[in-house]
This record gives C-alpha cells, structure tokens and sequence, in this order.
C-alpha cells in the first residue's frame, strides 16, 4: 500500500459516497485509475465493505449502552448465537479479561433494556453501562496525509 492508496482511505473514511472522479482529481488519478486501486484494497481485506449511519433515537431506539458479559463456557455458542439473532444486539465483540463479551445494545425503552438483560443474565454474569450521549461513534484511521 502505497501513499495514493493512503490517500483514497482517508478520502472514503471522511465521505464513502465520494465519486471516483473526485477521489482522483483529489489523488491525481483517473477514475479508472482509483477504481482499479479500491478493487485492490477491497480484494486484500483492507476495505471490508461500506457502511450507512443510522440515527437510532430517530427511530425510536432511545436507550442504548454497552453490556460486559461472562457468559458460563458451556453456553458460551448459544450465547454468541442468541446475540447474533437478537435485534437490540447491535455489536459483539469477543474480549479477554474480567469479562469476555463486550454487546453493544439499542431498545426502546427501559422495560426492553429490562427483558434483555433477563434473557443475557441466564447465560452468565454481566454489567451494563446506559448510554448518555456521544461525542463521536467513529473515529477514522489516520493514514499518511490528511484528506484535505
């Protein structure tokens, strides 16, 4: 990986909707150019996919926050399995230490928060965090120069 393809990941962290003509009068490439280099780094794993942020609250969802579980080890399939499935999971990620699942959750309300917890509390020990407001969801990776 190269500058100009460091270049092109800053420019579609900061606005993945970005043509490629405006990438590559950004890069000094032609379109043709910067698709052939977005092919690549998607076909290297680098670029895993594209992605829409979706304001919960605005639909509705407005409680959320993050769960640390330990889940017993004989349930711990069931209990990656029923995260999978259930809607208000919206992250799982596997960790080591005091607790080995970090969930990230999004309800309605407190008595959805409430039936959530009961069902994870049937795998395990957990903890919950409610969430109070962001001051950012993402944060973009640096790579070489700025986009701008």
């Amino acid at each position: 990986m190269d500058a100009t393809d460091q270049r092109i990941l800053n420019l579609l962290q900061a606005d993945a909707r970005m043509t490629l003509r405006e990438i590559g009068e950004r890069v000094n490439l032609t379109p043709p150019s910067v698709s052939e280099r977005i092919h690549k780094l998607e076909d290297e794993g680098i670029i895993e996919g594209y992605r829409i942020a979706i304001n919960r609250a605005k639909l509705g969802f407005g409680v959320g926050g993050y769960i640390l579980a330990s889940p017993e080890p004989a349930k711990y399939a069931a209990f990656c399995a029923f995260c999978e499935e259930h809607p208000a999971v919206t992250e799982h990620h596997h960790l080591i230490g005091t607790y080995n699942a970090l969930l990230r959750f999004s309800v309605r309300d407190t008595d959805e928060l409430d039936a959530l917890l009961s069902i994870i509390k049937t795998y395990g020990d957990s903890r919950t965090s409610v969430e109070l407001s962001s001051y950012f969801y993402t944060k973009d990776l640096p790579f070489g120069e700025d986009p701008e």
